[in-house]
């Protein structure tokens, strides 16, 4: 089964497991869900998804619409609360910028070693939203 594919090199891009694009909602739950994605699989305290939406003043119910944008993103995406924060549950993988890192990083590692033709086959397995 395949899993849905996320693009934030560029504009952010929300695929399903099909192909189809997943409408995120406006600028807030967008941003929301691309501080997750850049930490893809590991936890993002609310802290620091308040600092990431607001900056250093926050409104007063900065804590709650984090949670209420969290609760609509719940929806259609695997997201995880988590002790002090909240956790996408994805293969970083799925996440473009990831897939891009470790394809950069296998290719370096390839090309080290003499790997040349190796190397080229690793660039070319996969796209952003391959």
């Amino acid at each position: 089964m395949s899993a849905m594919r996320f693009g934030i090199l560029g504009p952010l891009d929300v695929r399903t497991d099909r192909g189809e694009q997943l409408a995120v909602g406006g600028p807030r739950p967008r941003t929301l869900l691309t501080i997750l994605l850049v930490n893809a699989g590991r936890v993002v305290s609310v802290e620091q998804l308040i600092d990431g939406q607001y900056g250093e003043d926050p409104p007063a119910g900065a804590a709650n619409a984090i949670q209420a944008q969290v609760s609509r993103l719940r929806k259609s995406l695997p997201v995880e609360l988590d002790g002090v924060g909240y956790r996408l549950a994805i293969d970083p993988l799925d996440v473009d910028v990831h897939r891009f890192r470790q394809l950069a990083g296998d290719g370096r590692r390839l090309l080290a070693s003499g790997g040349f033709r190796e190397a080229r086959a690793a660039a070319r397995g996969g796209g952003p939203l391959a």
